[in-house]
């Protein structure tokens, strides 16, 4: 009599099981992998350091390059930068990225960019380094190698993830739009020159988009307010209900009042009426190209003579005046720490030979004038009376300055302080902080 022999359930079923657990695991063990080679515990660049007057001089060369491209007419256009020019704009960078730092070099070969992505946008002690090199080219853009971390990176699939990051960053197709004007890369170490063919793409579409982009962040609502706020504050100049000179605060507390009293009549968001009551300051008081910022214009007849608040001061002197105001519209239009980032620069500017030199009382006023929008900003609608009550004198928006020091030149400030990342630096600020942030009308407005 034959029996017949049964292989084990067990073994089968014990089969099955690992294979379904290594196809579920498998995506996750591949993930983990790319990270283990995208992600550095350092980086891979040395950190060049902090800018300094030459760098922000240069950083202005480069921004005014950018806009002579954009007001070229006709379908071609080039932007030329140097290795130098891309270094300084990188240094400015750090300013407002801290912990993060970059690279760029020019030769015969390729443009390379080396990135050191760390500190606040990374996990602490991890790192993203990433390496791009552009290589010479007369049919557009063309990498010749793209690395994140150790992970290599096909060219191909890192021009697309470019795309996707300027789209995103841009709104729409603009990133892809403005890659796929690029006509040409032309390499003459030290320089880097891109040349654009905006028939690609259109090119009043494509700076029409671009535009209309930068002003949704300016706040469409509070754009078109401005001009409501303007029109009142110059009626109250010719009423002769805000004076031609003395202080600013009247400016101060007319501009509230009317944001105030929009947001009653016209049922708008509160916080849109007092952005446009802070862009409309910085346009009235402070300077008429603030609104290239927000794509605004002071109408000609509000400057000049036209303009009654061209006499006023704060803390008596019409510098601070601008700082303050200029700097409460940045931070209006940008929310971020961008505004004292760019008074830093602009001191950093001024340090240089035939400027003012650099003013800490002037960084004062910057930081003063970010913390006014911040408070106004913060507010509900209803705690802006009881603000504007602390408003008694201009001690109670601008602290005490004349122990700190001014008018120094690049090597006096390098004898002093070092550079913007010393210690000595950082304390001057964290002084100018507190001293501002213990003013009466930056203090917490309560329920």
């Amino acid at each position: 009599m034959s029996t017949a022999t049964l292989s084990p359930p067990r073994r089968s079923g014990r089969r099955r099981a690992i294979g379904l657990l290594l196809v579920a695991v498998a995506p996750l063990l591949l993930v983990a992998a790319i990270l283990l080679l995208a992600i550095d515990t350092r980086p891979r660049i040395a950190d060049p350091g902090p800018p300094d007057a030459r760098a922000a001089s240069r950083t202005r060369d480069v921004a005014d390059g950018l806009r002579t491209l954009v007001a070229t007419e006709g379908a071609a256009g080039a932007w030329t930068v140097t290795e130098d020019e891309a270094n300084a704009v990188l240094a400015a960078a750090q300013r407002l990225l801290p912990g993060s730092f970059g690279v760029a070099r020019v030769d015969g070969r390729a443009a390379t960019l080396d990135l050191a992505v760390g500190a606040t946008a990374m996990p602490a002690g991890l790192w993203l380094n990433l390496h791009l090199a552009v290589a010479a080219s007369d049919d557009g853009l063309r990498l010749a190698a793209a690395r994140l971390g150790r992970l290599p990176i096909p060219p191909a699939l890192a021009v697309g993830g470019l795309r996707l990051l300027l789209d995103r960053k841009l709104g729409g197709d603009l990133g892809s739009r403005a890659l796929a004007a690029v006509a040409a890369v032309r390499l003459e170490p030290p320089r880097a020159t891109v040349v654009f063919d905006f028939d690609a793409v259109g090119r009043e579409a494509f700076f029409d988009s671009l535009r209309a982009r930068a002003l949704d962040a300016a706040g469409r609502t509070a754009r078109d307010q401005v001009y409501v706020q303007l029109w009142h504050l110059d009626k109250a100049v010719r009423r002769r209900e805000l004076p031609r000179d003395g202080s600013l605060l009247p400016y101060l507390d007319t501009a509230v009042r009317i944001a105030a009293r929009q947001a009653r009549r016209d049922g708008a968001d509160p916080r849109e009426e007092m952005r446009a009551a802070l862009y409309a300051l910085a346009l009235y008081c402070g300077d008429p190209d603030f609104g290239d910022q927000i794509g605004v214009t002071l109408k000609r007849s509000m400057q000049g003579r036209g303009n009654g608040c061209e006499g006023t001061t704060l803390g008596g002197r019409d510098d601070f005046k601008r700082h303050f105001v200029i700097s409460a519209g940045l931070q209006a239009a940008t929310a971020s720490d961008t505004a004292f980032g760019m008074g830093e620069l602009k001191e950093l500017l001024d340090s240089n030979e035939g400027g003012s030199g650099f003013s800490f009382r002037d960084m004062v006023a910057d930081a003063a004038g970010v913390r006014f929008a911040r408070t106004l900003l913060a507010a509900p609608a209803e705690r802006w009376k009881p603000l504007l009550a602390r408003l008694h004198g201009e001690d109670a928006i601008l602290p005490a300055v004349e122990d700190l020091p001014e008018h120094l030149s690049e090597a006096e400030f390098r004898a002093g302080f070092g550079d913007v990342d010393s210690a000595a630096y950082a304390a001057m600020v964290a002084e100018i902080e507190a001293r501002v942030a213990a003013l009466p009308f930056y203090a917490d407005p309560g329920p």
